[in-house]
């Protein structure tokens, strides 16, 4: 069972929709970057995408459509050997469309976003341009934008950095406009719908295509004014190519090779960002001798950041670096260092400069925009121009070691002189040699240890004093890891014959890469998953005096009052998780414990609930405040009748209400269910484990990414393996938060309630040659008694991926089934 598959064509995956519809739902199933609790949501425009007609439900070729936005390929010349002497954006896709043979490969549509030269196009028609092609893409299978050709480039780029959909993106254009002799637009178009059609660039983001070549958007640029040829990939050279009738992709690139994993996606989600966030962002032109003016103008015109085309790798004369370090100093602009040679690449990030990698200056632009519209914090930026917009593979042969996903330095134990601390083991694909140990801000480590050594006790301290420490791990080959860091405090000394005032607090850096923990000893701990924040976020856990409790206390306090604080403002993008130790004796009969927020504004306690297990308590949340555990009486807590603010009117309303009733599955705290957002392995996993009220203690988890999975999740994942429901992947991971597909969904219902897996015989569905083989059994089975259905056009659509609402439903259809 493989998640990327580049040499099978995707069947269509979703029915006719109403784009308002649409546009909803992409909302609420992806979250996006920190808002502020009061904050409206960006009004989004809608797009009246063609919905599929009947006859391309029917028809066994994939579905295609052509977003046109003009440029030269739909010119229109003054006489038919003008090349040059044309009207851009005249004709209309329809029109050209009409001109071009029948697809031999795909069922085409077009939807006209516009009409116009590429360069006539601003950046807010740009972010609606993006939105227009993933409301489109949540209909049809495929998507070809043609521009015109001189952005094209930076448009591409800026098609790749925010489409939100894995499905194929191919941008293409022409350099002679339709209607003259030897035009290349007739060609371009229809090779275009080929690759699109083909699935080939599913998961390598926006592709442009022209003249048979493909290349990335990242890395595409324009290198002549007249030249059919003139798209080029300096240094790392195409792709692939079309060769009549084949559609040959010859390299992977960095993001392909993400294929399915929770961080393909950038972290440019534009649904959650109004259209005015993006700022203004300028370039400027090194030469002999130039001048700082342009600079300070673009300043006072109110550039936020300004891209520098400077010399060999970089370099600006001393004038324009004097006006740099005074914009970045007295105006906070970000500068992106890139050269003017046309290939090649920028080091060597500073305060307010980030370096641009090989990012020519129009595609260095697009990523230092989009930076700046989703973040303000420099070291943010700079990671996402290292990661995003650098795309660097690492040799297996020269990796570096690795933390697991949500380590972090933990306390072990402190007092008033010493503090120990612990981290967990480091992964390598050699033998990790040791662990460095560092005063963070320092770079000459305080303590070298082993390999199996994975604590530190500090000594000497003083009463009363935070201290932050980073570790390093390190391999055979002298390659070290990323820091993992982590700020305790010394407790206080007591005063002769005064109270005691202990400082029991925690603080620690997160990384929203690899997400983390923190750990006040055994009383409380924090796990914040990956993607959680938008940024490095510094986070703390402080216990308060039971003396400060706020408010009219709910029940009796089982735990002490704890503050939790993060130095960003905002919810979190992904809920986190709290474990209590509490006092399980304070629980009498007919009561219960539970983990209560204080709700600030309203100056109450508000309930949470939570997952009881012996002496501790686990419950997410999405927000920081003040938390604690107070032992309640059952009668005064009932349950809330289910009433879900955007199921009304759903198809699956009355399922959800029966689900949720019967406690397979939850709401989110601001009162809303997601029917339409994904599920992810981990989730169908504890919903199904809720179904079945399974008993069993579970088997033993030993996958690579254990620590990936959360809290919430470990028991039913456990049971579910010992039951056989759930397997892992061939290189040993689980991948908890891959969102789960309709075949793996249709394996694990066929599994738990023991229905043939195993069976070979067809499907009636449409698509029954790309059911895999592995589950074509299952989903026969869960057809056959009705717990699974086909979507449009009785296609089962087996890698579609599944919705809370159709989980929900399909196993409230495998608990009513005789089985």
């Amino acid at each position: 069972m493989t998640i990327f598959e580049t040499n099978k064509t995707l069947r269509k995956l979703l029915a006719p929709l109403l784009v308002a519809s649409l546009l909803a739902t992409l909302l609420a199933s992806s979250p996006g970057p920190a808002r502020a609790a009061d904050a409206a949501p960006p009004s989004l425009p809608t797009f009246n995408i063609p919905a599929l007609s009947q006859a391309h439900i029917e028809s066994p070729l994939p579905n295609v459509i052509v977003v046109a936005t003009g440029g030269t390929l739909a010119g229109k010349a003054s006489n038919s050997t003008s090349f040059q002497s044309y009207s851009a954006g005249t004709y209309t896709m329809e029109k050209l469309l009409g001109d071009l043979p029948v697809h031999k490969t795909a069922d085409v549509s077009s939807y006209q976003f516009g009409n116009k030269g590429s360069g006539g196009y601003t950046m807010q028609e740009l972010y609606d341009l993006s939105l227009a092609v993933d409301a489109a893409l949540e209909i049809y299978d495929s998507a070809v934008v043609t521009t015109g050709t001189d952005t094209m480039e930076e448009i591409a780029y800026f098609l790749d950095l925010t489409v939100r959909s894995p499905k194929p993106v191919v941008v293409t254009g022409a350099m002679r406009p339709w209607d003259v002799i030897g035009t290349d637009g007739p060609a371009n178009l229809y090779q275009a719908i080929k690759v699109a059609g083909s699935n080939k660039t599913q998961w390598f983001g926006t592709v442009v295509m022209l003249n048979d070549v493909i290349h990335t958007a990242r890395e595409v640029t324009k290198s002549n004014s007249h030249r059919m040829d003139t798209f080029e990939t300096p240094m790392f050279g195409a792709i692939g190519y079309v060769d009549d009738p084949a559609v040959r992709i010859y390299r992977l690139t960095a993001r392909a090779m993400k294929a399915g994993q929770s961080d393909w996606a950038t972290p440019f989600d534009l649904r959650t960002i109004a259209k005015t966030a993006l700022p203004v962002v300028e370039i400027v032109y090194n030469y002999q001798e130039a001048g700082g003016g342009a600079i300070r103008a673009l300043v006072q015109d109110g550039a936020k950041g300004i891209v520098t085309a400077g010399t060999g790798a970089g370099g600006i004369s001393s004038k324009m670096s004097a006006a740099r370090s005074a914009a970045i100093q007295d105006h906070g602009v970000v500068f992106a260092s890139t050269t003017r040679t046309g290939s090649g690449s920028t080091s060597g990030s500073s305060n307010g400069i980030v370096a641009a990698d090989n990012l020519n200056p129009q595609h260095a632009r697009i990523m230092l925009m989009l930076s700046l519209a989703f973040s303000s914090d420099f070291n943010t930026i700079k990671n996402w121009f290292e990661t995003v917009g650098t795309q660097d593979i690492t040799s297996a042969l020269e990796q570096a070691p690795i933390w697991a996903d949500g380590s972090a330095l933990t306390l072990e134990s402190r007092s008033t002189t010493d503090i120990i601390f612990a981290w967990p083991l480091a992964l390598d694909d050699e033998r990790i040699n040791g662990y460095s140990v560092y005063v963070t801000g320092k770079d000459v480590p305080i303590a070298r240890l082993s390999a199996t050594t994975t604590s530190y006790s500090a000594s000497g301290l003083l009463p009363g004093t935070s201290y932050s420490y980073t570790v390093k791990a390190i391999d055979n080959s002298g390659l070290e890891s990323a820091p993992l860091t982590g700020t305790f405090a010394t407790d206080s000394v007591l005063l002769p014959g005064g109270p005691t005032t202990p400082i029991t607090k925690t603080e620690g850096m997160i990384q929203p890469a690899n997400g983390g923990s923190l750990s006040l000893g055994q009383l409380i701990t924090l796990n914040v998953p990956k993607g959680a924040t938008e940024g490095e976020t510094k986070m703390s856990i402080e216990k308060l005096l039971n003396s400060t409790v706020p408010g009219s206390q709910p029940g009796v306090l089982a735990t002490s009052v704890y503050e939790l604080l993060k130095d960003r403002s905002g919810n979190f993008l992904v809920p986190v998780t709290l474990t209590f130790k509490f006092d399980p004796s304070l629980v009498k009969e007919g009561q219960k414990a539970s983990i209560f927020y204080f709700d600030e504004e309203l100056k109450q306690w508000v309930e949470i609930g939570g997952t009881v297990e012996g002496d501790t308590i686990t419950a997410q949340t999405d927000h920081f405040t003040k938390f604690a555990v107070f032992v309640v009486d059952n009668e005064t807590a009932p349950e809330p009748e289910i009433s879900f603010t955007d199921i009304v009117g759903h198809w699956s309303e009355e399922a959800i209400k029966e689900a949720a009733a019967a406690g397979i599955v939850q709401g989110y705290d601001d009162g809303t269910f997601k029917p339409e957002k994904t599920v992810t392995r981990a989730e169908f996993a504890v919903m199904l484990m809720n179904a079945l009220q399974a008993e069993e203690s579970g088997a033993p988890l030993a996958f690579t990414d254990n620590s990936a999975i959360g809290s919430w999740a470990r028991t039913a994942i456990a049971q579910a393996l010992q039951l056989g429901i759930v397997g892992g992947y061939p290189d040993g991971s689980f991948r908890p938060g891959a969102t789960i597909n309709r075949a793996e969904m249709a394996s694990m219902i066929a599994k738990a309630i023991s229905l043939p897996t195993s069976g070979t015989a067809a499907t009636s569905f449409a698509d029954n040659a790309a059911i895999p083989s592995w589950a074509l059994g299952a989903v026969k089975s869960a057809a056959d008694e009705g717990i699974l259905h086909g979507r449009s056009g009785n296609r089962f659509v087996p890698q579609g991926t599944a919705t809370r609402a159709e989980a929900v439903t399909a196993i409230l259809n495998m608990l009513k089934s005789d089985k």
